[in-house]
């Protein structure tokens, strides 16, 4: 009778070891992506960086993401972050003029859920590993920042780039979404892919076409399994009255057997009337499979 009793509780025990590493193994990561308005003389008042930045904080607090692709993130605005932040999120990213105090599209991620195993920057060029390179029709740097990511609560490994395309050249915008898919085949190695970034393009182009029609990555927004909430357009312009429309080019893009939960335009700052930057932050919630 006591062997048949502890057979049981070893039983047990197996079946709860089992329950939790499934349960580990299926936790979704909430993927953000910001565009955070550079430092420029001309924001004023409640335009500034520094009047925005408690606000900011909110959202990153409130929304609790765990990996944010951000853009237009000057050294001193990744400092000032990172003053907040560093206890909890890690901050990588080299400027688009090489310069390593530049802005540029830093990735921000949780220590505490990541490790990165290997990260760094390629330009949006005919020359990639050139930095501060320029092709093309593109009007100045752009450069694309990307990192090898372990997730600590799941064991799964995986890639992830976050970019910022020129906002006046559509061939550059083209060639660099063909570069994305190119870069992620080179250095992903086949893990799973994430892109994120302001494309400044809408879903319309021929940019965002390449981004959907291959075999690693679908667009976030489309694949959501609950319908997605908050804005279309998530750029605002500092304009709180903005009309919505079918505007999107912030965007986050996933693994083509990834499963999205749920696509959220986190509109707050039209809603609560409080500039946090000129642009909404987007948040998915994604499980690798």
């Amino acid at each position: 009778m006591k062997s048949i009793k502890n057979l049981l509780i070893v039983v047990i025990a197996a079946f709860m070891v089992l329950s939790c590493g499934t349960k580990s193994k299926d936790t979704p990561i909430r993927f953000g992506n910001y565009n955070m308005r550079e430092i420029m003389a001309v924001d004023t008042a409640d335009r500034a960086f520094y009047n925005r930045l408690p606000v900011i904080v909110k959202r990153i607090t409130d929304y609790d993401f765990d990996i944010i692709g951000t853009q237009e993130v000057t050294y001193e605005m990744r400092s000032a972050l990172f003053e907040v932040f560093g206890n909890t999120y890690n901050i990588f990213g080299s400027g688009r003029k090489n310069y390593a105090n530049g802005e540029g599209t830093p990735i921000m991620y949780k220590r505490d859920r990541f490790d990165l195993l290997e990260s760094g920057n390629f330009w949006l060029s005919d020359t990639p590993d050139v930095p501060g390179s320029v092709s093309w029709d593109c009007s100045q740097e752009r450069l694309a920042t990307w990192g090898e990511f372990l997730d600590k609560k799941t064991g799964k490994k995986f890639f992830y780039v976050n970019t910022h395309f020129d906002h006046r050249g559509p061939v550059s915008r083209a060639k660099a979404a063909e570069l994305l898919l190119e870069k992620a085949r080179e250095l992903g190695g086949g893990l799973p892919a994430f892109f994120s970034g302001d494309l400044n393009t809408t879903t319309s182009s021929n940019e965002i076409a390449i981004l959907s029609d291959n075999d690693l990555v679908k667009d976030s927004y489309t694949s959501s399994e609950t319908p997605p909430t908050g804005r279309v357009g998530s750029y605002y312009g500092f304009d709180f009255d903005r009309p919505d429309g079918d505007n999107r080019i912030d965007y986050i893009f996933v693994p083509k057997n990834a499963t999205v939960h749920s696509y959220a335009c986190i509109d707050d700052d039209l809603r609560y009337r409080q500039y946090s930057s000129d642009h909404c932050p987007l948040l998915v919630v994604v499980t690798i499979e």
